[in-house]
């Protein structure tokens, strides 16, 4: 009897991406852990040109069956100079599971899978500072190349390893391996980090979480695979307490200022002192339009906008429809995600911002130091008229903190 993975592949073979209900054909096999696996695998080992569904069914298999995928696809490129399955393999176990993919660092070093990609050397993340001597010997060696050198700079960088980025950086620093300095900033402020009175500093203190929505808060109009009630990071187990979310601060027809969250309680372990409760609020139409926006914030955590409102002429958006939301511990498997992919929840708290552009993390125009990561927003939230506020063009909102100053900051990019 034929399963329904093989059935799925069969008619795939057949039809493509023309296949009806793909999708929901596709997520009635993720109950069933076995079933997606035979999916992925067989798909790996029969199709050569990527499909987005094929990466989306990388995120509902398990931990040891993506193990075996990663030693699947890294033969498939041994033997194939070109396959887009098995590098997306490759690319979404750096996120997921990066670990996966260390005991085959050098062999990816070698072939280079995603090369041409930003994501090309998110294979190292995390990779402990007792498995990277490989890579310094390599980068302080005389018979590698320049180009390998930055390379390894990068994929040292991307380990997170405090001592190794330094390391890593001091010796870009001291050789002159790119033609400018602050090029070495722009590749630490990526990886989570910056410069703070002349000392590299993670700017990511906080742990992470994702924000929990009440259910029909989004529309369900969407297709199923931009449900955001299917990924497995919409799932996730809330914890007990609430927060208000959305609605005004204070009515203006052209440049409202818009209540984002108010923390009664300073969740702990959370980089914010000397305050009992803290609001954030934005000008969002302002943001869009003009750039970074900053707040100061008094004794009872309210925020006052630093400088003069200003008067807006392109863009409308409204406020965001007010509602009460949780927030859900991360799971390790989602600490690190990428934008680009509408399936996931990246409304995230603490952790590290998930960059459309090059990081922009904010200085604090109060102290002039580099603030820290506090939380970013997703597109496509309500507004108060049941439409959508989007930052930019389908953008992501970050937001920072100087824990010093008791400033907020914001931020949008987008494409």
């Amino acid at each position: 009897m034929t399963s329904k993975s093989e059935e799925l592949i069969l008619d795939f073979k057949k039809s493509g991406r023309n296949i009806p209900n793909i999708y929901k054909r596709l997520f009635e096999l993720t109950d069933n852990s076995k079933e997606i696996y035979s999916f992925c695998k067989q798909f790996l080992s029969n199709f050569e040109k990527g499909a987005t569904f094929f990466n989306d069914s990388l995120s509902y298999i398990e931990k040891e069956q993506f193990a075996e995928l990663v030693v699947l696809a890294l033969d498939i490129l041994k033997r194939q100079q070109k396959n887009e399955n098995a590098e997306a393999v490759i690319e979404y176990a750096s996120l997921q599971f990066p670990e996966l993919l260390h005991k085959h660092l050098e062999l990816i070093f070698e072939i280079r899978p995603n090369e041409s990609t930003y994501y090309s050397d998110y294979p190292w993340r995390y990779l402990p500072p007792e498995k990277s001597a490989f890579f310094k010997s390599k980068l302080q060696n005389s018979e590698t190349s320049k180009a390998d050198k930055q390379k390894l700079f990068s994929c040292l960088l991307e380990t997170r390893d405090i001592e190794t980025v330094k390391f890593a950086f001091q010796f870009a620093l001291n050789t002159h391996l790119f033609d400018r300095e602050d090029i070495l900033i722009y590749y630490l402020e990526a990886v989570g980090f910056t410069i703070r009175n002349g000392e590299i500093e993670s700017y990511c203190p906080n742990s992470t979480y994702h924000f929990c929505f009440p259910q029909k808060y989004f529309s369900n109009d969407r297709p199923i695979h931009l449900s955001k009630e299917q990924h497995p990071t919409w799932k996730l187990k809330p914890i007990e307490h609430k927060y208000k979310f959305g609605g005004l601060i204070e009515a203006n027809e052209n440049n409202p200022f818009t209540h984002i969250i108010t923390f009664d309680q300073i969740p702990q372990n959370v980089k914010i002192s000397g305050l009992e409760r803290l609001t954030l609020g934005m000008h969002i139409n302002e943001m869009n339009e003009f750039g970074p926006i900053f707040y100061k914030h008094d004794f009872l955590g309210n925020p006052q906008k630093i400088g003069e409102t200003k008067k807006i002429e392109i863009y409308s958006d409204l406020p965001i429809k007010e509602t009460e939301i949780s927030f859900a511990e991360t799971p390790e498997r989602w600490a690190l995600q990428r934008w680009g992919n509408s399936r996931e929840n990246l409304f995230r708290f603490g952790g590290e911002p998930t960059w459309i552009q090059s990081a922009e993390v904010l200085t604090c125009p109060i102290c002039n130091e580099k603030m820290d990561f506090l939380m970013q927003l997703d597109t496509s939230l309500p507004n108060i008229e049941n439409g959508e506020v989007d930052f930019g063009s389908g953008g992501i909102c970050y937001v920072f903190w100087c824990d010093k100053s008791k400033v907020s900051g914001y931020l949008m990019q987008c494409t």
